[in-house]
């Protein structure tokens, strides 16, 4: 069948109406989905297939490929469409795992395991997962499609400009990161229990902005897989990355909440003070971070309700840090009120669009194209 054919749709896909709206429980179609995929994954085929390069109008699964929007050591996104049977398209964001990692089933596993932790995690400031699915060898999963950028595209935006991040969208990006990173630490199993889930990889390019004002965390569940393969490769890990790690992290010790605290702490600062607190090579920034020195100054006129946000969060002991995200929070609500005004959703989204307008101009071109109707 030709790629640019779109599939028959698959007999273990849930209901259309599910599609987005489900749960992430044992009997739930996306649950019965997921355990098939994975499943399927864990059976390579005795003679593994040459997949097709996959290619803008190409379909994986249900789902035309529009155009990729990122692609990192792991896996490929894609801003992608399907039709509905109602005969209208719902757009996606199509993360599929690289075709050189599809081969290992740990890897394959990892990938997915992000499927599940995503399903399981309902929160307005997590991205939301559609659906998961095999493509021959290659794994993929449909997220919700946010449409504009992420914080660290708006960074290269603004310094191409010669701007700077303004305070009080700072503290709103890294407030409402808080509230996505809360709900996703206090996520429990069937008996009640936290299941301490740590993102581990809190950072301007996990943090979705949108067209609307939204602020999403991504990438939940892929940091323990990017630590793997960066084992295997031997290159080590980015050093964007290295810079957002806590102390404990860099120690190879056990991750907590109290570890993303520490990386929305790294994230105000970076947005404060338009640099990384640690920088240098790998090798210089890890003995920064691992023997504890001191952070360079915040810029001079930085609020000192706003500077101790960042101390604590970023304290070298977990124990004098936030103890929660949700806490974090709240101390920039506090922040708010003594420093700045809040800033309403209407004006963030406004100030998102005036800065990234581009990209999200030419992405709606491109579905526009695609689903053969004029730009928005």
């Amino acid at each position: 069948m030709s790629q640019r054919t779109p599939p028959e749709r698959p007999s273990d896909a849930p209901p259309e109406s599910d599609w987005g709206e489900d749960t992430f429980t044992e009997t739930s179609p996306l649950a019965k989905r997921w355990a098939r995929v994975v499943s399927q994954a864990s059976e390579p085929p005795l003679v593994p297939a040459m997949p097709e390069p996959l290619e803008n109008g190409r379909y994986v699964g249900r789902y035309e490929l529009v155009t990729q929007i990122a692609k990192g050591g792991m896996a490929a996104v894609w801003l992608a469409a399907r039709q509905r049977r109602s005969g209208e398209r719902e757009v996606v964001a199509l993360k599929t795992l690289l075709p050189n990692l599809s081969s290992d089933v740990s890897f394959v596993h990892m990938f997915l395991d992000e499927a599940r932790l995503l399903s399981e995690i309902r929160h307005p400031n997590v991205v939301a997962i559609r659906d998961v699915g095999m493509h021959g060898d290659i794994p993929f999963v449909a997220l919700e499609w946010v449409e504009g950028d992420s914080l660290s595209a708006l960074l290269r935006a603004l310094s191409a400009k010669g701007k700077e991040v303004p305070l009080s969208i700072a503290l709103r990006i890294v407030g409402e990161a808080c509230l996505g990173l809360h709900n996703a630490h206090e996520l429990r199993d069937k008996k009640g229990a936290l299941i301490n889930l740590v993102h581990r990889d809190v950072s301007p390019a996990n943090i979705m902005l949108s067209s609307s004002g939204d602020v999403k965390l991504i990438d939940f569940g892929v940091a323990k897989a990017s630590e793997r393969l960066a084992e295997q490769t031997r290159t080590g890990v980015l050093k964007g990355k290295v810079s957002y790690m806590a102390p404990e992290q860099v120690l190879r010790l056990a991750p907590d909440r109290r570890t993303d605290v520490w990386a929305a702490g790294v994230v105000l600062y970076r947005l404060i003070s338009s640099r990384l607190p640690y920088e240098g090579d790998i090798a210089t920034i890890v003995r920064q971070i691992k023997f504890g020195e001191p952070l360079p100054p915040l810029p001079a006129g930085t609020p000192r309700a706003v500077a101790e946000i960042v101390h604590r969060a970023m304290s070298r002991e977990p124990g004098d840090r936030f103890q929660t995200a949700a806490d974090m929070r709240r101390a920039i609500q506090y922040a708010y009120a003594e420093v700045c005004s809040p800033v309403p959703k209407d004006q963030f989204a406004a100030f998102v669009v005036s800065n990234l307008g581009p990209v999200i101009q030419e992405r709606r071109a491109a579905l526009a194209r695609a689903l053969g109707r004029p730009a928005g």
